[in-house]
């Protein structure tokens, strides 16, 4: 560990990440048993985190679960992240032009985050809240690897745990290697399936600082409408030029973590 990383907050970081995985509550044994730490630190970073309002405590269960600060410091970063604020200025356009749901995937660590969704504006099929997926089984996700270092992709491949979604989800993680290969080669990336058995994507990645990927543009698209070949060859061109048009080297892009977890 670096003499600049101070190790409570790293003992913090560990206990807030327990809720990182759709935990909706845990009591403080459990979050002792997960983290392995001294039951000391555990109450001292609990009784903290409390009294600061980032986690509420059950007096009846004494269970612990995140509070709604952590809404508003999601709704912060989206009304104040330069990448989000010029979004819509360019996924409106495409929506209309394409006739299809378009989004904007983000990354943090090895999922992949749908935000900035705009549902199709002709059937609004597909108006989703805010999701998050495995980034290995996304257009979205695997877009953004493709321009990452190739240590990063491997240990975001390493650490990934792959849910079958549906009948099509790719599990084989050799094939998964081939397709961010063929997305780096091409500049986009496709699901066909993977997520929802109606719907596949074409995605291509957002650029910032030092060329590295913050974000992927993406288009779900209806199966019933177009196959993934004539999807891949009808929408590639428009998404990868909206995606160069929100490229840009004032864009930050965030450092895969030393840990990272599932």
């Amino acid at each position: 560990m670096s003499s600049l990383q101070l190790g409570t907050l790293e003992k913090a970081y560990k206990i807030l990440d327990l809720f990182n995985d759709n935990a909706e509550s845990l009591t403080f044994s459990e979050i002792v048993d997960k983290t392995g730490l001294e039951k000391g630190s555990v109450q001292r970073v609990l009784f903290t985190f409390e009294n600061l309002g980032l986690l509420r405590r059950h007096q009846r269960y004494k269970h612990y679960s995140l509070s709604p600060r952590f809404i508003s410091y999601a709704v912060s970063h989206l009304q104040s992240d330069p990448l989000m604020l010029q979004a819509i200025k360019h996924l409106e356009p495409l929506a209309r032009q394409t006739s299809e749901s378009i989004g904007i995937a983000i990354m943090d660590g090895v999922h992949a985050f749908f935000i900035s969704r705009i549902p199709n504006l002709v059937s609004h099929d597909f108006a989703l809240l805010p999701v998050r997926r495995a980034a290995i089984s996304t257009a979205g996700g695997r877009a953004i690897m493709s321009r990452l270092p190739q240590d990063d992709v491997d240990r975001i491949i390493e650490h990934s745990v792959i849910h079958k979604l549906t009948s099509k989800t790719i599990t084989d993680l050799e094939e998964i290697r081939r397709l961010i290969a063929i997305a780096k080669r091409d500049g986009v990336s496709c699901q066909d399936g993977e997520i929802l058995e109606m719907e596949c994507a074409v995605a291509a990645p957002v650029l910032g600082d030092g060329d590295l990927p913050v974000a992927a543009v993406t288009v779900s698209i209806d199966r019933s409408r177009y196959t993934m070949d004539e999807a891949r060859a009808h929408f590639t061109d428009m998404v990868k030029l909206a995606a160069q048009r929100m490229s840009s080297p004032s864009l930050s892009a965030s450092r895969l973590p030393p840990t990272i977890t599932r």
